[in-house]
């Protein structure tokens, strides 16, 4: 066993001195600091046989066109036409934007051909609906 001495405390506080960061070059040590050894300087030399670069890369971009979402006129066919067929030409029409963005381009041009389809679907039944209450009123 050997006797190990505890380290030195403040009277004021109870509590161990800190040790805190150590001291810059060009400044003395402060009190309380351990000694500090010099770094000593060491040159290194890096040498390279042979260095061969990749061959360049060519990256090939085509860009695409996103297809027409028709959602705007999902939305005014839903509000003026027919309501129920409406609501599945802007569901379609909303699949398109996150279908290209996420790079499906043949399923974001069948989202707006669906789109499309019930966009068109919902304009035949609000005008034969509408011809129809407009000859019953007469």
């Amino acid at each position: 066993m050997t006797d190990q001495q505890p380290p030195p405390y403040d009277n004021k506080s109870g509590i161990p001195p800190q040790q805190g960061y150590p001291p810059q070059q060009g400044y003395p040590p402060q009190q309380g600091y351990p000694p500090q050894q010099q770094p000593q300087q060491m040159t290194v030399v890096n040498t390279v046989a042979a260095a061969t670069q990749p061959a360049p890369v060519t990256i090939v971009r085509t860009t695409q066109v996103q297809p027409n979402d028709y959602l705007v006129f999902a939305i005014l066919v839903t509000i003026f036409c027919f309501w129920p067929t409406g609501i599945v030409a802007i569901v379609f029409a909303a699949k398109v934007r996150c279908l290209f963005s996420s790079g499906d381009i043949q399923g974001a041009e069948q989202a707006s051909a669906s789109a499309k389809l019930w966009t068109m679907i919902s304009l035949g039944i609000g005008i034969v609906w509408i011809t129809v209450y407009v000859i019953i009123q007469l």
